[in-house]
Protein backbone atom coordinates (compact mmCIF):
# COMPACT_ATOMS: atom_id res chain seq x y z
CA UNK A 1 0.00 0.00 0.00
CA UNK A 2 2.96 2.23 0.81
CA UNK A 3 4.13 1.45 -2.78
CA UNK A 4 1.42 2.33 -4.38
CA UNK A 5 1.45 5.66 -2.70
CA UNK A 6 4.01 6.86 -3.64
CA UNK A 7 4.09 5.52 -7.31
CA UNK A 8 0.98 7.52 -7.63
CA UNK A 9 2.52 10.98 -6.35
CA UNK A 10 5.59 10.49 -8.60
CA UNK A 11 2.99 10.05 -11.42
CA UNK A 12 0.77 13.04 -10.39
CA UNK A 13 4.37 14.89 -10.28
CA UNK A 14 5.61 14.01 -13.50
CA UNK A 15 1.90 14.44 -14.99
CA UNK A 16 2.12 18.09 -13.58
CA UNK A 17 5.60 18.71 -14.79
CA UNK A 18 4.67 17.53 -18.50
CA UNK A 19 1.53 20.06 -18.49
CA UNK A 20 3.53 23.13 -17.03
CA UNK A 21 6.49 22.25 -19.59
CA UNK A 22 3.54 21.98 -22.23
CA UNK A 23 2.02 25.09 -21.18
CA UNK A 24 5.72 27.08 -21.35
CA UNK A 25 6.15 25.17 -24.59
CA UNK A 26 3.00 26.36 -26.29
CA UNK A 27 3.80 30.40 -25.36
CA UNK A 28 7.10 30.28 -27.20
CA UNK A 29 6.66 32.37 -30.59
CA UNK A 30 8.72 32.31 -33.15
CA UNK A 31 9.03 35.07 -35.17
CA UNK A 32 10.80 35.78 -38.98
CA UNK A 33 12.93 38.59 -39.90
CA UNK A 34 12.55 39.11 -43.52
CA UNK A 35 15.61 39.95 -44.97
CA UNK A 36 16.01 42.49 -46.81
CA UNK A 37 18.30 42.88 -49.95
CA UNK A 38 19.66 46.11 -51.84
CA UNK A 39 18.23 44.88 -54.65
CA UNK A 40 14.33 44.41 -54.40
CA UNK A 41 12.17 43.32 -57.24
CA UNK A 42 9.55 45.22 -59.12
CA UNK A 43 6.01 43.40 -58.08
CA UNK A 44 3.89 44.63 -61.18
CA UNK A 45 5.26 41.91 -63.79
CA UNK A 46 4.01 38.58 -63.27
CA UNK A 47 4.98 35.05 -64.99
CA UNK A 48 6.71 35.10 -68.12
CA UNK A 49 6.70 38.70 -68.00
CA UNK A 50 9.33 38.45 -65.21
CA UNK A 51 11.64 36.53 -68.21
CA UNK A 52 13.05 39.66 -69.68
CA UNK A 53 15.41 38.95 -72.52
CA UNK A 54 16.35 42.62 -73.39
CA UNK A 55 15.96 46.05 -72.72
CA UNK A 56 15.65 49.30 -73.86
CA UNK A 57 15.10 53.33 -72.85
CA UNK A 58 14.63 56.56 -74.47
CA UNK A 59 15.21 58.41 -71.21
CA UNK A 60 11.43 58.76 -70.49
CA UNK A 61 10.15 55.13 -70.22
CA UNK A 62 12.29 51.78 -69.86
CA UNK A 63 11.25 49.11 -72.51
CA UNK A 64 11.52 45.66 -71.89
CA UNK A 65 11.51 42.16 -74.28
CA UNK A 66 9.85 39.20 -72.80
CA UNK A 67 8.76 35.94 -74.44
CA UNK A 68 5.06 36.53 -75.65
CA UNK A 69 5.38 40.40 -74.30
CA UNK A 70 6.93 43.96 -75.00
CA UNK A 71 6.82 46.36 -71.79
CA UNK A 72 6.77 49.52 -71.31
CA UNK A 73 7.27 51.37 -67.95
CA UNK A 74 7.46 55.02 -66.82
CA UNK A 75 5.96 54.00 -63.10
CA UNK A 76 6.08 51.32 -61.36
CA UNK A 77 2.10 51.40 -61.53
CA UNK A 78 0.57 48.78 -63.59
CA UNK A 79 -2.71 50.43 -63.84
CA UNK A 80 -1.04 53.32 -64.55
CA UNK A 81 2.63 53.81 -65.94
CA UNK A 82 3.04 50.27 -66.97
CA UNK A 83 1.81 49.14 -70.22
CA UNK A 84 2.24 45.02 -71.12
CA UNK A 85 1.29 44.35 -74.88
CA UNK A 86 1.36 40.51 -75.56
CA UNK A 87 1.07 38.61 -78.32
CA UNK A 88 3.31 39.90 -80.63
CA UNK A 89 7.22 38.39 -79.61
CA UNK A 90 7.57 34.58 -80.08
CA UNK A 91 8.67 32.37 -76.96
CA UNK A 92 12.38 31.91 -77.94
CA UNK A 93 14.21 32.54 -74.64
CA UNK A 94 17.69 32.49 -77.11
CA UNK A 95 15.88 35.47 -79.17
CA UNK A 96 17.27 38.93 -77.49
CA UNK A 97 16.63 42.23 -79.59
CA UNK A 98 18.32 45.50 -79.95
CA UNK A 99 15.17 48.01 -78.42
CA UNK A 100 16.30 51.33 -79.82
CA UNK A 101 14.81 54.88 -78.31
CA UNK A 102 11.99 54.90 -81.13
CA UNK A 103 11.28 51.34 -82.13
CA UNK A 104 12.79 47.52 -82.49
CA UNK A 105 12.49 44.99 -85.18
CA UNK A 106 11.09 41.19 -85.29
CA UNK A 107 11.78 38.15 -86.98
CA UNK A 108 8.09 37.07 -87.42
CA UNK A 109 8.66 34.45 -89.66
CA UNK A 110 12.28 33.21 -90.92
CA UNK A 111 11.99 35.80 -93.70
CA UNK A 112 9.78 38.29 -92.66
CA UNK A 113 11.27 41.14 -90.23
CA UNK A 114 8.37 43.51 -88.44
CA UNK A 115 9.40 46.92 -87.34
CA UNK A 116 7.15 49.07 -84.86
CA UNK A 117 7.42 51.70 -82.85
CA UNK A 118 8.12 51.08 -79.35
CA UNK A 119 4.81 53.30 -77.97
CA UNK A 120 2.61 51.26 -80.72
CA UNK A 121 4.16 47.83 -80.60
CA UNK A 122 0.82 46.37 -81.36
CA UNK A 123 -0.69 48.62 -84.19
CA UNK A 124 -0.52 46.70 -87.34
CA UNK A 125 -1.42 50.01 -89.24
CA UNK A 126 1.73 51.50 -88.25
CA UNK A 127 4.63 49.13 -88.91
CA UNK A 128 6.66 48.33 -91.51
CA UNK A 129 7.29 44.66 -93.20
CA UNK A 130 10.74 43.82 -94.88
CA UNK A 131 10.72 40.67 -96.86
CA UNK A 132 14.07 39.17 -96.84
CA UNK A 133 13.41 36.89 -99.95
CA UNK A 134 12.39 39.60 -101.93
CA UNK A 135 15.60 41.35 -101.28
CA UNK A 136 17.88 38.32 -101.56
CA UNK A 137 16.18 35.14 -103.38
CA UNK A 138 18.98 32.80 -102.13
CA UNK A 139 18.11 34.07 -98.10
CA UNK A 140 17.20 31.14 -96.18
CA UNK A 141 16.43 32.89 -92.86
CA UNK A 142 17.31 35.19 -90.10
CA UNK A 143 20.06 34.72 -88.13
CA UNK A 144 18.58 35.04 -84.91
CA UNK A 145 21.27 33.13 -82.18
CA UNK A 146 24.68 34.44 -81.33
CA UNK A 147 27.34 32.65 -79.18
CA UNK A 148 26.79 34.90 -76.07
CA UNK A 149 24.09 34.07 -73.93
CA UNK A 150 23.21 37.88 -73.81
CA UNK A 151 23.69 39.69 -76.92
CA UNK A 152 21.77 40.69 -79.46
CA UNK A 153 20.60 39.58 -82.90
CA UNK A 154 20.09 43.31 -84.40
CA UNK A 155 21.75 46.38 -83.54
CA UNK A 156 20.43 49.71 -83.75
CA UNK A 157 22.34 52.97 -84.43
CA UNK A 158 21.90 56.23 -83.17
CA UNK A 159 20.67 57.52 -86.78
CA UNK A 160 18.27 54.70 -86.86
CA UNK A 161 19.62 52.70 -88.91
CA UNK A 162 19.18 48.67 -88.25
CA UNK A 163 21.76 45.83 -89.02
CA UNK A 164 20.63 41.78 -88.77
CA UNK A 165 22.37 38.89 -89.99
CA UNK A 166 20.64 36.38 -91.94
CA UNK A 167 21.93 32.78 -93.66
CA UNK A 168 22.06 31.91 -97.36
CA UNK A 169 22.30 29.44 -99.44
CA UNK A 170 25.11 30.37 -102.07
CA UNK A 171 27.81 28.03 -103.13
CA UNK A 172 30.23 30.35 -102.12
CA UNK A 173 28.34 31.47 -98.44
CA UNK A 174 29.12 34.62 -97.79
CA UNK A 175 28.20 36.69 -94.57
CA UNK A 176 24.83 38.24 -94.96
CA UNK A 177 23.19 41.59 -93.59
CA UNK A 178 20.37 43.11 -93.89
CA UNK A 179 20.82 46.85 -93.29
CA UNK A 180 18.03 48.66 -92.97
CA UNK A 181 17.36 52.61 -92.68
CA UNK A 182 14.50 53.17 -90.43
CA UNK A 183 12.33 56.77 -90.21
CA UNK A 184 10.28 55.75 -86.91
CA UNK A 185 7.97 58.59 -88.03
CA UNK A 186 5.01 60.28 -85.19
CA UNK A 187 2.23 58.07 -83.27
CA UNK A 188 -0.58 57.77 -85.73
CA UNK A 189 1.60 57.08 -88.72
CA UNK A 190 3.40 53.88 -90.52
CA UNK A 191 6.76 53.68 -90.05
CA UNK A 192 8.93 53.45 -93.18
CA UNK A 193 12.16 51.19 -93.92
CA UNK A 194 14.05 50.97 -96.95
CA UNK A 195 16.51 48.34 -96.83
CA UNK A 196 19.95 46.72 -98.70
CA UNK A 197 21.86 43.84 -98.66
CA UNK A 198 25.66 43.14 -97.17
CA UNK A 199 27.71 40.45 -98.58
CA UNK A 200 31.25 39.97 -96.45
CA UNK A 201 33.28 37.51 -98.66
CA UNK A 202 33.87 34.10 -97.27
CA UNK A 203 37.35 34.00 -98.15
CA UNK A 204 39.46 32.00 -95.86
CA UNK A 205 37.19 31.71 -92.70
CA UNK A 206 35.61 28.53 -93.77
CA UNK A 207 32.13 26.92 -94.59
CA UNK A 208 31.62 27.15 -90.09
CA UNK A 209 32.09 31.03 -90.09
CA UNK A 210 29.52 32.90 -88.27
CA UNK A 211 28.88 36.35 -86.72
CA UNK A 212 29.71 35.66 -83.34
CA UNK A 213 28.47 39.17 -82.16
CA UNK A 214 28.23 42.71 -83.17
CA UNK A 215 27.07 46.17 -81.46
CA UNK A 216 26.06 49.88 -82.89
CA UNK A 217 29.08 52.48 -82.04
CA UNK A 218 27.36 55.84 -82.39
CA UNK A 219 26.62 56.02 -86.60
CA UNK A 220 28.61 52.57 -87.53
CA UNK A 221 28.48 49.09 -86.64
CA UNK A 222 31.35 46.53 -85.26
CA UNK A 223 30.64 42.73 -85.78
CA UNK A 224 32.93 39.70 -85.03
CA UNK A 225 32.84 37.12 -87.49
CA UNK A 226 34.23 33.75 -85.72
CA UNK A 227 37.29 32.87 -88.06
CA UNK A 228 37.39 36.63 -89.57
CA UNK A 229 37.74 39.45 -86.93
CA UNK A 230 36.20 42.14 -86.75
CA UNK A 231 34.57 44.33 -89.53
CA UNK A 232 33.23 47.55 -89.63
CA UNK A 233 29.77 48.72 -91.50
CA UNK A 234 29.06 51.63 -92.33
CA UNK A 235 25.81 53.06 -92.26
CA UNK A 236 25.99 53.15 -96.42
CA UNK A 237 27.00 50.21 -96.19
CA UNK A 238 30.36 49.85 -96.97
CA UNK A 239 32.32 47.73 -94.81
CA UNK A 240 36.00 46.56 -93.88
CA UNK A 241 38.41 43.94 -91.75
CA UNK A 242 40.05 46.23 -89.18
CA UNK A 243 41.08 43.40 -87.14
CA UNK A 244 42.17 39.90 -87.71
CA UNK A 245 41.15 37.03 -85.73
CA UNK A 246 41.02 37.10 -82.54
CA UNK A 247 37.83 36.08 -80.28
CA UNK A 248 36.22 39.03 -79.51
CA UNK A 249 33.14 38.69 -76.82
CA UNK A 250 31.68 42.14 -76.69
CA UNK A 251 31.92 45.82 -77.63
CA UNK A 252 31.56 49.30 -76.06
CA UNK A 253 32.59 52.84 -76.40
CA UNK A 254 33.21 54.82 -73.35
CA UNK A 255 34.92 58.10 -73.21
CA UNK A 256 36.24 58.62 -76.68
CA UNK A 257 38.13 55.10 -76.42
CA UNK A 258 36.20 51.91 -78.75
CA UNK A 259 37.00 48.45 -76.65
CA UNK A 260 36.43 44.72 -77.45
CA UNK A 261 37.60 42.08 -74.50
CA UNK A 262 39.34 39.07 -75.87
CA UNK A 263 39.50 35.58 -74.66
CA UNK A 264 41.72 35.41 -72.60
CA UNK A 265 42.41 37.94 -70.24
CA UNK A 266 43.08 40.52 -73.41
CA UNK A 267 41.53 43.60 -74.54
CA UNK A 268 41.35 45.59 -77.92
CA UNK A 269 40.92 49.33 -77.93
CA UNK A 270 40.54 51.89 -81.00
CA UNK A 271 40.65 55.50 -80.37
CA UNK A 272 39.96 55.93 -84.30
CA UNK A 273 36.37 54.79 -84.19
CA UNK A 274 37.35 51.33 -84.63
CA UNK A 275 39.74 51.95 -87.63
CA UNK A 276 42.67 50.56 -86.00
CA UNK A 277 43.59 48.76 -82.45
CA UNK A 278 45.93 47.94 -79.83
CA UNK A 279 45.88 44.63 -78.26
CA UNK A 280 47.13 44.69 -74.14
CA UNK A 281 47.01 41.95 -71.95
CA UNK A 282 45.98 41.11 -68.11
CA UNK A 283 42.67 41.77 -67.73
CA UNK A 284 40.90 39.66 -65.08
CA UNK A 285 38.79 36.79 -66.19
CA UNK A 286 34.70 37.98 -65.29
CA UNK A 287 35.59 40.80 -68.25
CA UNK A 288 35.59 37.78 -70.87
CA UNK A 289 31.55 37.24 -71.63
CA UNK A 290 30.45 40.29 -69.67
CA UNK A 291 28.28 43.19 -70.80
CA UNK A 292 28.34 46.66 -70.35
CA UNK A 293 26.39 49.45 -69.58
CA UNK A 294 26.37 53.26 -68.58
CA UNK A 295 24.98 54.39 -65.08
CA UNK A 296 25.14 57.98 -64.20
CA UNK A 297 28.79 58.82 -65.71
CA UNK A 298 30.00 55.42 -64.73
CA UNK A 299 30.87 52.44 -66.98
CA UNK A 300 29.01 49.29 -65.43
CA UNK A 301 30.32 45.77 -66.41
CA UNK A 302 27.97 42.54 -65.53
CA UNK A 303 28.35 39.26 -65.46
CA UNK A 304 25.93 36.51 -65.04
CA UNK A 305 24.41 38.05 -61.76
CA UNK A 306 27.66 40.20 -61.04
CA UNK A 307 27.86 44.08 -61.19
CA UNK A 308 31.46 45.61 -61.00
CA UNK A 309 32.16 49.34 -61.93
CA UNK A 310 35.05 49.49 -64.60
CA UNK A 311 37.36 52.81 -65.18
CA UNK A 312 40.05 53.24 -67.67
CA UNK A 313 43.05 54.98 -68.14
CA UNK A 314 45.01 53.84 -71.24
CA UNK A 315 45.22 50.02 -70.63
CA UNK A 316 45.17 50.62 -67.54
CA UNK A 317 42.09 50.19 -65.48
CA UNK A 318 40.11 49.55 -61.60
CA UNK A 319 37.48 48.15 -61.09
CA UNK A 320 35.23 46.83 -58.12
CA UNK A 321 32.71 44.63 -57.59
CA UNK A 322 29.21 46.03 -56.62
CA UNK A 323 26.62 44.95 -54.00
CA UNK A 324 24.15 42.27 -55.74
CA UNK A 325 22.61 40.17 -52.74
CA UNK A 326 19.27 39.53 -54.20
CA UNK A 327 20.29 39.10 -57.54
CA UNK A 328 22.36 36.10 -57.20
CA UNK A 329 20.32 33.24 -58.55
CA UNK A 330 19.27 35.21 -61.72
CA UNK A 331 21.19 36.08 -64.80
CA UNK A 332 21.45 39.86 -65.78
CA UNK A 333 19.85 40.68 -68.98
CA UNK A 334 19.98 44.55 -69.23
CA UNK A 335 20.81 47.63 -66.86
CA UNK A 336 18.50 51.09 -67.24
CA UNK A 337 18.37 54.31 -65.45
CA UNK A 338 14.65 56.06 -64.70
CA UNK A 339 14.62 59.37 -63.03
CA UNK A 340 16.70 58.62 -59.34
CA UNK A 341 16.03 54.30 -59.72
CA UNK A 342 18.56 52.05 -61.52
CA UNK A 343 16.78 48.91 -63.08
CA UNK A 344 18.03 45.39 -63.23
CA UNK A 345 16.21 43.38 -66.00
CA UNK A 346 17.38 39.59 -65.04
CA UNK A 347 15.76 36.23 -66.48
CA UNK A 348 13.89 35.79 -63.13
CA UNK A 349 12.08 39.65 -62.15
CA UNK A 350 12.52 43.62 -62.89
CA UNK A 351 14.98 44.38 -59.81
CA UNK A 352 15.14 48.40 -58.42
CA UNK A 353 17.35 50.15 -56.34
CA UNK A 354 17.88 53.89 -55.74
CA UNK A 355 21.14 55.72 -57.87
CA UNK A 356 22.50 57.17 -55.11
CA UNK A 357 23.46 53.61 -53.19
CA UNK A 358 24.32 51.49 -56.68
CA UNK A 359 27.80 51.86 -56.46
CA UNK A 360 28.18 50.19 -53.16
CA UNK A 361 31.50 48.09 -52.87
CA UNK A 362 30.18 44.16 -52.27
CA UNK A 363 31.92 43.03 -49.16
Amino acid sequence: MHHSRVLAATLALFTCLSISSCKKETEIQIKEVEKKYSWTEVSGLIGFERIILSTGSNGQSIYLQQPYYFTRLNTLNRNQGMVVAGGILNGDLSVRLAIGREFFAYPATDSLLIICRNNEPTNNNYEAYVQLRRLDPNAIRFNTRVFNPISKCTAINQNNYLLMSYDNNRPDRPITFLLTAVTPGVPGTRVVASSQRIEIPNSGTGFGAFVRNMAAIDDYFLVYISGAGIYKIKQNGTFRQVYSPATVDAFYKWNNTVYAPVEYNQILTSTDNGETWQLSTGTPDHFTLANYYTVGDSLVGVFQSNLFSLRWNGPRFTSRFLKNDGLERARITGIETLRDTVYVATTSGLFARPIKQFFETKK
